[in-house]
Protein backbone atom coordinates (compact mmCIF):
# COMPACT_ATOMS: atom_id res chain seq x y z
CA UNK A 1 0.00 0.00 0.00
CA UNK A 2 2.93 2.28 0.89
CA UNK A 3 4.79 1.57 -2.44
CA UNK A 4 1.28 2.93 -4.22
CA UNK A 5 1.12 5.56 -2.27
CA UNK A 6 4.59 6.99 -2.82
CA UNK A 7 4.19 5.76 -6.52
CA UNK A 8 1.09 8.35 -6.71
CA UNK A 9 3.08 11.12 -4.99
CA UNK A 10 5.71 10.55 -7.82
CA UNK A 11 2.71 10.62 -10.51
CA UNK A 12 1.98 14.12 -9.69
CA UNK A 13 5.50 15.54 -9.39
CA UNK A 14 5.82 13.84 -12.90
CA UNK A 15 2.53 15.90 -14.15
CA UNK A 16 3.52 18.83 -12.44
CA UNK A 17 6.89 19.00 -13.93
CA UNK A 18 7.47 21.44 -16.62
CA UNK A 19 9.98 19.60 -18.77
CA UNK A 20 9.18 16.44 -20.63
CA UNK A 21 11.98 14.45 -20.66
CA UNK A 22 12.65 15.70 -17.13
CA UNK A 23 8.95 13.87 -16.51
CA UNK A 24 9.94 11.08 -17.95
CA UNK A 25 13.31 11.07 -15.72
CA UNK A 26 11.15 11.67 -12.83
CA UNK A 27 8.91 8.51 -13.56
CA UNK A 28 11.86 6.47 -14.23
CA UNK A 29 13.47 7.55 -11.09
CA UNK A 30 10.35 6.24 -8.81
CA UNK A 31 10.18 3.33 -10.54
CA UNK A 32 13.80 2.32 -9.67
CA UNK A 33 12.86 1.28 -5.89
CA UNK A 34 16.46 -0.02 -5.44
CA UNK A 35 18.33 2.94 -6.98
CA UNK A 36 20.62 1.09 -9.06
CA UNK A 37 19.80 3.02 -12.10
CA UNK A 38 18.54 0.68 -13.77
CA UNK A 39 14.66 -1.07 -13.74
CA UNK A 40 14.34 -4.44 -13.28
CA UNK A 41 11.00 -6.52 -14.91
CA UNK A 42 9.43 -6.26 -11.93
CA UNK A 43 10.26 -2.37 -11.08
CA UNK A 44 8.79 -2.25 -14.42
CA UNK A 45 5.97 -4.57 -14.47
CA UNK A 46 4.66 -2.17 -11.64
CA UNK A 47 4.41 0.90 -13.48
CA UNK A 48 1.72 -0.90 -15.84
CA UNK A 49 0.28 -2.59 -12.98
CA UNK A 50 -0.55 0.70 -11.30
CA UNK A 51 -2.93 1.06 -14.43
CA UNK A 52 -4.91 -2.35 -13.08
CA UNK A 53 -7.14 -0.01 -10.59
CA UNK A 54 -10.21 -2.89 -9.96
CA UNK A 55 -6.98 -5.27 -9.33
CA UNK A 56 -7.97 -8.35 -11.70
CA UNK A 57 -4.95 -8.49 -12.58
CA UNK A 58 -5.80 -7.10 -16.29
CA UNK A 59 -5.56 -3.95 -17.99
CA UNK A 60 -8.30 -2.89 -20.46
CA UNK A 61 -7.79 -0.09 -23.26
CA UNK A 62 -10.76 1.98 -21.76
CA UNK A 63 -8.89 1.08 -17.93
CA UNK A 64 -5.66 2.29 -19.20
CA UNK A 65 -6.76 5.48 -21.13
CA UNK A 66 -8.95 6.33 -18.29
CA UNK A 67 -5.85 6.61 -15.79
CA UNK A 68 -3.44 7.74 -18.53
CA UNK A 69 -5.55 10.89 -19.47
CA UNK A 70 -7.96 11.19 -16.24
CA UNK A 71 -6.70 9.65 -13.20
CA UNK A 72 -2.88 10.60 -13.65
CA UNK A 73 -3.29 13.48 -16.77
CA UNK A 74 0.28 11.82 -18.54
CA UNK A 75 -0.93 12.46 -22.23
CA UNK A 76 -4.24 12.34 -24.18
CA UNK A 77 -5.71 9.63 -25.47
CA UNK A 78 -3.86 9.16 -28.57
CA UNK A 79 -0.72 8.63 -26.24
CA UNK A 80 -2.53 5.86 -24.04
CA UNK A 81 -4.05 3.80 -27.09
CA UNK A 82 -0.77 3.70 -28.92
CA UNK A 83 1.34 2.70 -25.54
CA UNK A 84 -1.57 0.27 -24.88
CA UNK A 85 -1.51 -1.56 -28.12
CA UNK A 86 2.40 -1.67 -27.86
CA UNK A 87 2.08 -2.84 -24.40
CA UNK A 88 -0.60 -5.41 -25.72
CA UNK A 89 1.42 -7.59 -27.23
CA UNK A 90 -0.82 -10.11 -28.34
CA UNK A 91 -3.55 -8.03 -29.01
CA UNK A 92 -6.08 -9.91 -26.67
CA UNK A 93 -7.60 -6.25 -25.37
CA UNK A 94 -5.54 -6.42 -22.15
CA UNK A 95 -2.53 -5.91 -20.69
CA UNK A 96 -2.07 -8.64 -18.53
CA UNK A 97 0.84 -10.90 -17.15
CA UNK A 98 1.16 -12.31 -20.76
CA UNK A 99 2.42 -9.12 -22.46
CA UNK A 100 4.55 -7.17 -19.33
CA UNK A 101 7.93 -10.05 -20.59
CA UNK A 102 7.66 -8.37 -23.97
CA UNK A 103 7.11 -4.66 -22.58
CA UNK A 104 9.84 -5.35 -20.96
CA UNK A 105 11.85 -6.45 -23.96
CA UNK A 106 10.66 -3.44 -25.54
CA UNK A 107 12.50 -1.26 -23.39
CA UNK A 108 15.57 -3.19 -22.79
CA UNK A 109 16.96 -2.49 -26.40
CA UNK A 110 20.68 -4.22 -25.68
CA UNK A 111 18.94 -7.29 -23.73
CA UNK A 112 20.89 -7.06 -20.71
CA UNK A 113 18.05 -7.93 -18.65
CA UNK A 114 17.96 -4.31 -17.33
CA UNK A 115 15.97 -0.58 -18.48
CA UNK A 116 18.26 2.14 -18.13
CA UNK A 117 17.72 5.29 -18.03
CA UNK A 118 18.49 5.74 -21.78
CA UNK A 119 16.76 2.98 -22.92
CA UNK A 120 13.70 4.12 -21.39
CA UNK A 121 14.08 7.70 -22.49
CA UNK A 122 14.91 6.49 -26.34
CA UNK A 123 11.73 4.14 -26.14
CA UNK A 124 9.54 6.61 -24.58
CA UNK A 125 10.30 9.24 -27.34
CA UNK A 126 10.20 5.99 -29.79
CA UNK A 127 6.59 5.86 -28.88
CA UNK A 128 5.76 9.19 -29.00
CA UNK A 129 7.34 9.67 -32.46
CA UNK A 130 5.02 6.76 -33.63
CA UNK A 131 2.11 7.83 -32.13
CA UNK A 132 2.69 11.30 -34.38
CA UNK A 133 2.94 13.20 -30.56
CA UNK A 134 6.18 14.99 -31.38
CA UNK A 135 7.50 16.02 -34.81
CA UNK A 136 11.38 16.39 -35.23
CA UNK A 137 12.56 19.17 -37.46
CA UNK A 138 16.20 18.81 -38.47
CA UNK A 139 17.92 22.65 -39.53
CA UNK A 140 20.06 23.59 -42.08
CA UNK A 141 22.72 24.16 -39.01
CA UNK A 142 22.37 20.60 -37.74
CA UNK A 143 20.47 21.45 -34.89
CA UNK A 144 17.73 19.43 -34.35
CA UNK A 145 14.45 20.17 -32.31
CA UNK A 146 11.29 18.25 -31.29
CA UNK A 147 7.79 19.56 -30.63
CA UNK A 148 5.14 18.21 -29.01
CA UNK A 149 1.73 17.99 -31.56
CA UNK A 150 -1.77 16.67 -31.01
Amino acid sequence: MMKSVVFFLSLIVYILSDSEPQREVVLFDRADKNRDGQLTRAELDNVYLLFDVDHDHSITSAEFTKDWVVTYAIGNGKEAAKLFSKADVNADGVINKDDLPFVFTYFDMDSDGHVSVNEFLTQWGQLKLEAGLETIDIHLDNNVTTTASG
